[in-house]
């Protein structure tokens, strides 16, 4: 990603979502490497590029969440997808159980992100971009094999996950012809508080068809 900025790949900013979300690229401008979230991008932060009304008491957009967190808690669930063989630092493994994808807290100056006042050194989490066939939104639950679908369950209730929905866990297939879902977007992870009805409202993405 470094090499991309460096040779004049500018970011590109995701259309979708109700933050700033930034692809990087290689240096050819052809391939996507990562996905960068600046903090004060995020919904209701002070330069979220969307629009949305500033958060007057810092709670984020899902209660229990404050702006501004949303990079940390990215990180946090990539920390806490522990391999199977146990935490990253005994068992050298990179892939957790659940698939987040590798993220980590960087810091980025282009003069493509969005902040009105000039200044363009960013904050935020940075994320390794994953090849995919699309989301679950495009697909049906008879697509999703049932392992998959328990490692984004065991995921979510371990994190108490306040944001699943099928448009941010990414189906791939393999050259192998086997069917893989990723988890994504973890803003919203960690909750300082939670109720049942979120509890039994976060698993709408498993039904929809």
């Amino acid at each position: 990603a470094i090499e991309g900025l460096e040779a004049g790949s500018d970011p590109v900013r995701s259309s979708e979502g109700t933050g700033g979300a930034y692809f990087m690229l290689d240096s050819s401008q052809s391939k996507h490497l990562a996905v960068f979230k600046p903090t004060d991008e995020e919904p209701m932060a002070v330069n979220n590029p969307r629009d949305l009304p500033l958060s007057v008491d810092g709670e984020g957009l899902k209660k229990g969440t404050r702006v501004g967190e949303g990079a940390l808690r990215e990180c946090a669930a990539y920390i806490l997808d522990h391999p199977k063989s146990g935490r990253r630092s005994f068992s050298g493994e990179d892939k957790g159980f659940s698939g987040v994808p590798l993220t980590c807290m960087v810091r980025c100056l282009h003069k493509k992100f969005n902040h009105p006042g000039g200044v363009n050194m960013k904050i935020g989490s940075l994320q390794l971009f994953t090849e995919n066939n699309g989301s679950c939104e495009d697909w049906g639950p008879s697509d999703f094999p049932v392992e998959e679908v328990h490692k984004i369950a065991v995921l979510d209730v371990r994190l108490a996950n306040a944001d699943r929905h099928s448009g941010n866990i990414l189906v791939s297939k393999g050259d192998d012809g086997k069917t893989a879902l990723i988890p994504i977007d973890h803003g919203y992870c960690l909750p300082e508080s939670v109720s049942v009805l979120f509890l039994l409202c976060g698993w709408s993405w498993l039904f929809n068809p």
